[in-house]
């Protein structure tokens, strides 16, 4: 193996491997010793992924080899494994002796002709030296939503809007300990309500980006194989309004995708190439079938969360829905001010999607209209010049 492999344009060096062999290795550090000092950090970014199980493992040392750190690249197996995945590892330069850093492939079975790993390695002063290609990386899908604890819709459980729902019945003194069948009317009421005003209103903050990475070949994926964060798990629904669909390439370049697919195309239905359009039936299917790896893009909305134990919140703003699932219960038993609550409850959904308009908002008279021009009549010679 080649003591220093070639460095890339962008400072870092390349390196491929699978099970089969590896291409590039060790990186020593060459200079005096007196300038590893304080700390320093290891850069790397996937661009290709094995197709032989194996996985790239980066070890450094800073004292000549005698000890060694290993740190298995990228997440393989997990649902956060992407293509351009990407990280980097602390190194405390305090008493080094010299800096080296070697690129090798553990596990899998050697496959004659099986796809290698390809990374990207940088070496850099300190953990915040950025990198161009990794600031930020522009495969990640974490870079396109917010996460979903930053969620500011103000949420709310099933226990606790069951015991508010039944005080303001006038069940206050069995609250805690509400008569039989109770509990699943009001649970009902809660649940239906929630579903009712999901599918009713758009604006009630349930927005998101969703991505599916694209095979080549394959024409179908699933609604709930996304790539969503693991920690949300949202779902897309198919149902909601689909703002816009679209193809990411390995360029970072962004196509969009014509919804529909009409059967006469199934005619070429052999012939890979970037996706063009989209369909949504029981999955999602794209055409032509890809002809390389790409990203599937979606901006729509995600479906309810669980809503059924006591510990499950809400998924849109859990006043709306308990003012909503309050009014039914109150027309249910009879209560004269069941319309009183309804009009509470449409007054406040009312302000909230309002709020969702932010500077898009238009109230007559409140914007200035500049005055119309007069009309300048300009008359042309022969020679093309024009005069007014």
């Amino acid at each position: 193996m080649a003591d220093v492999p070639a460095p890339m344009s962008d400072s870092g060096y390349s390196w491929t491997g699978n099970a089969n062999g590896v291409t590039g290795g060790q990186i020593n550090f060459v200079g005096s010793a007196a300038l590893l000092t304080g700390s320093g950090a290891i850069g790397w970014v996937i661009t290709q992924r094995a197709s032989d199980g194996s996985y790239p493992v980066i070890t450094y040392s800073t004292d000549g080899g005698v000890t060694l750190h290993s740190f298995q690249v990228g997440s393989e197996g997990t649902p956060q494994e992407t293509i351009n995945e990407s990280g980097s590892i602390n190194v405390s330069l305090a008493g080094a002796v010299g800096f080296l850093v070697n690129v090798t492939s553990n596990g899998g079975v050697a496959t004659p002709g099986a796809v290698q790993w390809a990374l990207r390695v940088t070496i850099t002063r300190n953990i915040n030296e950025g990198l161009a290609w990794d600031s930020p990386n522009p495969f990640d899908p974490l870079n396109y939503n917010a996460s979903c604890v930053d969620n500011v819709v103000p949420t709310d459980t099933m226990a606790d809007l069951q015991y508010r729902i039944l005080v303001r019945l006038g069940f206050s003194n069995q609250a805690s300990n509400p008569p039989p069948g109770m509990p699943a009317l009001v649970q009902d009421f809660l649940s239906s309500g929630q579903k009712y005003l999901y599918r009713r209103y758009l604006q009630l903050h349930t927005k998101r980006l969703f991505r599916w990475k694209v095979i080549p070949g394959q024409r179908f994926y699933s609604l709930k194989d996304n790539d969503e964060d693991v920690l949300c798990n949202f779902t897309m629904d198919p149902l909601k309004s689909i703002e816009w669909a679209g193809i990411q390439d390995t360029r970072n370049v962004w196509y969009p995708l014509i919804q529909g697919i009409p059967p006469q195309l199934y005619t070429m239905i052999t012939k890979p190439w970037r996706p063009a359009r989209y369909d949504i039936r029981q999955a999602i299917e794209i055409y032509p079938a890809p002809d390389q790896i790409y990203w599937l893009w979606m901006k729509g909305h995600f479906g309810l969360m669980s809503f059924v134990n006591p510990t499950d919140t809400t998924t849109l703003d859990c006043e709306l829905v308990f003012l909503h699932a309050l009014a039914n219960a109150k027309a249910h038993y009879g209560q004269p001010d069941a319309n009183n609550i309804e009009a509470q409850a449409n007054a406040y959904r009312a302000e909230l999607i309002a709020g969702t308009h932010q500077t898009a908002h238009y109230v007559p008279g409140t914007i200035a209209v500049p005055p119309a021009v007069r009309p300048t009549l300009i008359q042309f010679d022969s020679s093309g010049s024009g005069t007014s």
